[in-house]
C-alpha cells in the first residue's frame, strides 16, 4: 500500500505524537509499504528525507519548540496526489494539517484514518486567545464534526475510547491500538550510570523521564516528597526531560527548600536512556492526561516498578500489585507508596522482575493492526488496495 501520513508532530520535533508516527512508519516500510509523510518544516530537519513532505511553517508564540504549517494553499499537494496512487490517508492531528488531509481524502476520493493521540482540552494553557471555557466548547465541536468525517478513528488505549465517547464524537469505526514499544535495554552497571550523571552512590532513587510541562503534574512529586523524606533521608527525586515548565519546577525546588532532594537532569539522548533507568530504584509517573504513556513500558523494561497516579490512559501500561502501584492523585496516597516499595525490598525486586516480563505490544503487532484497519476503510470505499 502506499500510505499519506499528515502530522504536526514528526522528528525532530520530540514527543509521544512523534515518536507513534516515525516508529508506525518505519514498521510499515520494514513490511514493504510505501509511505509518504507531510509534516511542518523545521529549522533543525535534515536537508534530504525520502518521502518527506515539508510544507511552509511558522513558530507559535505559546510552543516555540513545535513548527505549525501556514494555513494556505499548497499546491505541492495537489500535485503529490495527482501524481502519485495513494491508497489512505493517516491524520495523526485533528487541527491543520489534519484538516488539510481530510481536505484531500475527499478531493481525490481516498479514505481517511484519524489518529486521537493527545487530551486537547488539557493543553488548552498554550491557546490563550479566549476564556477557556469558550475554548473547550469550540474544541469539542471541532473534534466531533473532525471525527465524523474520518472512515475509522484510531486510539492508543481504552480510556481514549471512552473520553471519545464521554464527549459525544463519533466515527464510523474505533479502533484501540497501543503504540507499539521495540525496547532493547543496555545492560549497563548501576554504580557506573550513577558515577556518569553524579548521582549518589548508595541513595534510593526515583526517577521521572519526560518532557516538563504543566499538564504533566510534577508538582505531585515535589509535594509528595517531604513525607517521603522524612521516612528516607537520603531519597533523591531525578526529574529527566526538558519543558517550558522547567524553569518554573526549578524555582519550585528553591522555594520548597529541595535542593538537596530533587535533581533537574535536563534532556537526556534517547541513546543514553538505558544509562538513567539503569541508576534508578522506582519510576515514578503522575501525569494525569496521558492517552497511553509510552515511557512506563521503557521503565518496565529496565525492570523499574512503577508508581503511577491512576487517572488518564498510563494505568493501562501497570499492573496494579504485580509490577507497579495505582494511586489517587493525591500526594499522600502517591508518597505511601513510595515508601512501602523502598522500604520492602523483596516486594520492590519482585516487582521488578514482573516489570521485566510485562506484555509489551511490538511495533509489528501495531503496524498490523493499524494495515487492517486501512485495508478494511479502502474496501468500503472500493479504494485500491496495494501490495
Amino acid at each position: 500500500m502506499h500510505i499519506a501520513i499528515f502530522s504536526e508532530s514528526y522528528p525532530p520535533v520530540t514527543n509521544g505524537v512523534a515518536v507513534s508516527v516515525s516508529t508506525l512508519r518505519r514498521e510499515l516500510l520494514q513490511q514493504g509499504h510505501r509511505v509518504t509523510v507531510v509534516t511542518a518544516r523545521h529549522p533543525q530537519a535534515p536537508a534530504q528525507e525520502e518521502d518527506v513532505i515539508r510544507v511552509p511553517s511558522f513558530t507559535w508564540l505559546f510552543a516555540p519548540d513545535y513548527p505549525l504549517p501556514q494555513p494556505r494553499p499548497l499546491p505541492q499537494l495537489h500535485r503529490f496526489f495527482r501524481e502519485n496512487r495513494v491508497d489512505v490517508i493517516h491524520v495523526q492531528i485533528p487541527f491543520l494539517l489534519g484538516v488539510i488531509g481530510l481536505r484531500m481524502g475527499r478531493r481525490y476520493g481516498i479514505p481517511v484514518v484519524a489518529h486521537y493521540h493527545t487530551l486537547y482540552d488539557c493543553y488548552l494553557h498554550y491557546a490563550p486567545v479566549l476564556p477557556q471555557g469558550v475554548l473547550r466548547a469550540l474544541l469539542w465541536w471541532h473534534l466531533r464534526r473532525f471525527y465524523r468525517r474520518t472512515q475509522a478513528t484510531i486510539v492508543p488505549s481504552h480510556f481514549a475510547c471512552r473520553y471519545l465517547q464521554r464527549h459525544g464524537v463519533q466515527s464510523r469505526a474505533v479502533e484501540v491500538i497501543p503504540t507499539g514499544v521495540e525496547f532493547h535495554p543496555l545492560v549497563v552497571d548501576r554504580a557506573r550510570a550513577r558515577a556518569r550523571y553524579g548521582l549518589p552512590p548508595e541513595s534510593p532513587i526515583l526517577v521521572y523521564v519526560g518532557r516538563l510541562a504543566r499538564e504533566k503534574n510534577l508538582n505531585l512529586l515535589l509535594e509528595m516528597l517531604p513525607p517521603v523524606h522524612r521516612q528516607v533521608p537520603d531519597i533523591l527525586l531525578w526529574l529527566v526531560g526538558g519543558g517550558n515548565a522547567e524553569e518554573f519546577l526549578r524555582r519550585q525546588v528553591q522555594q520548597r527548600g529541595l535542593l538537596q532532594t530533587v535533581r533537574l537532569q535536563g534532556r537526556v539522548p534517547h541513546e543514553h536512556i538505558s544509562e538513567v533507568y539503569s541508576a534508578a530504584d522506582l519510576f515514578v509517573f503522575p501525569s494525569v492526561t496521558e492517552t497511553q504513556g509510552l515511557v512506563l513500558w521503557e521503565a518496565q523494561a529496565h525492570g523499574l516498578p512503577c508508581v503511577v497516579v491512576n487517572e488518564g490512559g498510563a494505568p493501562e501500561s501497570v499492573r496494579d500489585g504485580v509490577d507497579g502501584i495505582l494511586v489517587p492523585n493525591n500526594a499522600e496516597a502517591f508518597a505511601q507508596a513510595v515508601i512501602r516499595l523502598l522500604q520492602d525490598e523483596s516486594l520492590r525486586q519482585q516487582m521488578g522482575q514482573n516489570a521485566l516480563r510485562a506484555p509489551r505490544r511490538t511495533p509489528r503487532e501495531m503496524a498490523q493492526q493499524v494495515l487492517e484497519v486501512y485495508r478494511r476503510v479502502s474496501q468500503r470505499t472500493g479504494g485500491p488496495i496495494g501490495g
